[in-house]
């Protein structure tokens, strides 16, 4: 088990040295709280124009490597700043965990965590609870502390829990393991473990939600004897959530919760269901009604940037999954697609061997690589079907309006990070968005 620690007061702060690393928005939101708490503040980051205009009482230190951490009672670690563990490291989050108003619903795993948040959220939120959202989703949890919520509703990511010590979950979910992020954790093993500390951390009265179709999460899950509930699409036993004969069920302590026909849950929930399962059992146990959650699973929309419909062009259904950023997420985002597809692939590799594609891609009509990838991409594809190499989105995107045919899906979902382009999958999605609509009706 991960070693827990005790929430954080404000004393252990006043006077004393933090150094913050990084100056994005959770570096801010970190540096602004210490400011507060009456900390004396240093922000680090590599790029001066990072720290301009930091709207509290700080020091600045510009270096293109991170400082000694000498004479600094704190280090509040950013997540997009790699560290190696150390006894005075506050990851971002440990620190909003002192602070927050109101207990915190975690979710974490490598697919479908942002949906799945939202989907919480919206289920508490229809149901007549208040709610504050952040995360790994947005808004960084330091600067949540003051909302007056009676639920945080948190996506994590394993950048955030590599180091977490502090983060005790009410509800936590576990949607799943897939290789990612081996540039920053190594090995599967450590991505892995980062992922299930946030299962670890939490108190003998939490509830854990998990994914009992994922070797992973039902393994983590089986660590613990009691406050453990399983959604399921396989009619694995014991599943507290499921989908049978055409219909959700969900029942809880042995009674019925909810059921509802898979036909009437909206489109976006229809194409992933685990999370829909998952996000219904985290709400119910937050307090959601069953007919909030209902309303919620009949009308959601999805998040921007996964699997959305841009345009049908000439027949063409062209699709933006900019957010399936590992070769996992882009392979359940084609396989979600019944139609012929051109599938585009491309970007920044996150240290993933991209032969993992290769027999979905058996499947597609074309697929067309792209970007710093590219040549990684269609090597590992060369014999399992029409591979067309191209050097950037835009190039992708009108070779796959050459090729593709009435009835067939173009879709992005490019298994890659978007930093040879892009400054994140988000402009990403949206240049692909511009360039679907640029072209001829």
């Amino acid at each position: 088990m991960t070693q827990r620690e005790a929430a954080l007061t404000a004393a252990e702060f006043a006077g004393r040295k933090a150094l913050v690393l990084g100056a994005g928005s959770s570096g801010r939101a970190s540096g602004r709280l210490l400011a507060r708490l009456g900390a004396r503040v240093t922000v680090y980051d590599r790029n001066p124009a990072a720290l301009a205009d930091l709207g509290f009482a700080a020091e600045t230190l510009v270096a293109e490597k991170i400082p000694s951490f000498a004479g600094f009672d704190w280090i509040v670690q950013s997540p997009g700043v790699p560290v190696p563990a150390h006894a005075r490291l506050l990851p971002e989050v440990d620190l909003a965990a002192a602070f927050l108003r109101a207990p915190l619903v975690c979710i974490t795993g490598s697919n479908g965590k942002s949906t799945t948040t939202v989907l919480i959220a919206e289920m508490l939120r229809a149901s007549g609870i208040r709610v504050a959202l952040g995360g790994n989703l947005g808004t960084p949890l330091c600067a949540l502390v003051d909302e007056p919520a009676d639920w945080v509703v948190a996506e994590l990511s394993s950048f955030q829990l590599e180091h977490a010590r502090r983060v005790h979950a009410s509800v936590a979910v576990l949607l799943n393991l897939a290789p990612n992020h081996f540039d920053r954790h190594g090995s599967l093993a450590e991505y892995a473990a980062a992922k299930a500390r946030l299962a670890d951390l939490q108190g003998p009265d939490a509830t854990l939600v998990v994914n009992l179709d994922d070797d992973w999460a039902r393994g983590v899950g089986e660590r613990r004897r009691t406050g453990v509930l399983g959604a399921s699409l396989e009619g694995r036993a014991g599943a507290a959530a499921r989908l049978r004969d055409a219909h959700v069920e969900v029942a809880l302590a042995g009674t019925p919760w909810l059921r509802m026909e898979l036909s009437a849950l909206s489109p976006a929930c229809r194409r992933y269901p685990l999370n829909a399962l998952t996000a219904t059992l985290a709400a119910a146990s937050a307090g959601a009604a069953p007919d909030g959650v209902e309303r919620t699973l009949r009308g959601f929309d999805g998040l921007p940037h996964r699997a959305q419909r841009v345009a049908v062009l000439r027949g063409v259904t062209y699709v933006n999954d900019s957010k399936a950023t590992s070769p996992a997420a882009a392979i359940g985002s084609l396989a979600a697609e019944s139609a012929p597809v051109v599938w585009l692939l491309g970007g920044v590799n996150k240290g993933i061997d991209m032969r993992s594609l290769a027999p979905s891609a058996r499947r597609t009509r074309t697929t067309i690589a792209f970007g710093k990838a590219g040549d990684e991409i269609a090597e590992a594809l060369r014999g399992t079907t029409e591979v067309v190499h191209v050097p950037h989105l835009a190039d992708a995107v009108r070779e796959a309006a050459a090729r593709a045919q009435p009835g067939d899906v173009v879709l992005l979902a490019p298994a890659c990070a978007s930093f040879d382009e892009f400054r994140n999958y988000e402009e990403r999605g949206e240049r692909f968005a511009a360039l679907v609509r640029s072209l001829p009706c």
